[in-house]
């Protein structure tokens, strides 16, 4: 008994190091975005922010927090084709689907980047259709 209460204490313990640990991470990022290579102003109070689908089947970051008239630019940075649609993921009988929300769909890109601006607040997710089961979602929260 004494044994499962030291190792549950532990994993409560560092469980509660590593997320102030992130939280402090996201916050430096958030508070210095002029040195956040994933950010760059634009004129005006406006932001551009980039998101990157990389050969690793993978949005980096998978999850921003941006402000509404900000805009997200998908950026292609691997050899693999990728598409980005707005809509959430589902489990489906033959494994991942994804259900548009007709906000955004581009076709598949090979190169190149897609940048879309936000004017409503609210929280997007998004997938890569070719590669759901893969695991290429992220979401976009909008304040």
């Amino acid at each position: 008994m004494i044994k499962k209460t030291v190792i549950l204490l532990t994993i409560v313990a560092l469980l509660t190091i590593f997320s102030l640990y992130g939280c402090g991470i996201a916050n430096e990022a958030n508070s210095n975005s002029d040195r956040n290579p994933s950010t760059t102003q634009s004129a005006g109070t406006t932001t551009t922010h980039t998101v990157e689908m990389t050969g690793d089947y993978e949005f980096a970051p998978s999850s921003l927090t941006i402000k509404q008239g900000d805009s997200v630019k998908w950026i292609v940075t691997g050899a693999k084709a990728h598409e980005v649609a707005s809509g959430t993921v589902i489990e489906g009988e033959d494994g991942k689907e994804g259900v548009p929300d007709g906000l955004w769909k581009t076709d598949k890109m090979a190169s190149g980047s897609f940048t879309y601006t936000f004017d409503s607040t609210g929280t997007f997710p998004y997938y890569c259709d070719a590669h759901l089961d893969q695991g290429m979602i992220g979401s976009i929260t909008v304040e």
